[in-house]
């Protein structure tokens, strides 16, 4: 059960999401699996859609949960789901911010400042998601050491 949409590196699966550039979120399994996925909150059931090694996969929702079914060791399942941009007006502190945000992530904020503006996300308008390689580490349980995964994210 994946319930947070984030970059991970785990002895049952690699999650590589492109939130916020795209609703996608790649499962790369290395133990077999029944996948279930917790959909955000801007997203209708009706509009998500799933494949498994780039074939299209029924799924069914339990609450927020999309069920993949069984995925095996080597698979990659892809969970997408549209996901766009909204204003909303806040008051902080007695002063009142526009917010430009996309899925849950702010990408703009007005006004930005005056000595340190904030929020510069002009690149998660983008729709193609920007990776960079990185290492991440997995706690071998038993023993207490590190080993090494090799994995892109954001």
């Amino acid at each position: 059960k994946i319930n947070l949409l984030l970059n991970r590196a785990s002895e049952v699966a690699d999650i590589d999401s492109h939130i916020p550039y795209t609703g996608q979120v790649d499962v790369k399994v290395k133990q077999a699996v029944e996948l279930s996925i917790r959909i955000p909150e801007w997203v209708k059931p009706e509009d998500a859609s799933a494949t498994v090694d780039g074939k299209s996969r029924d799924i069914s929702f339990s609450g927020r949960y999309a069920q993949l079914g069984d995925v095996n060791a080597g698979q990659t399942a892809t969970l997408s789901f549209p996901i766009s941009e909204r204003d909303e007006k806040t008051t902080i502190m007695g002063k009142e911010y526009s917010l430009r945000i996309k899925g849950n992530t702010v990408i703009g904020i007005s006004p930005q400042g005056q000595h340190c503006p904030i929020y510069q996300r002009a690149h998660y308008r983008e729709n193609s998601t920007r990776w960079h390689k990185v290492n991440r580490f997995l706690i071998d349980r038993d023993k207490f050491k590190m080993k090494e995964s090799h994995a892109l994210c954001w």
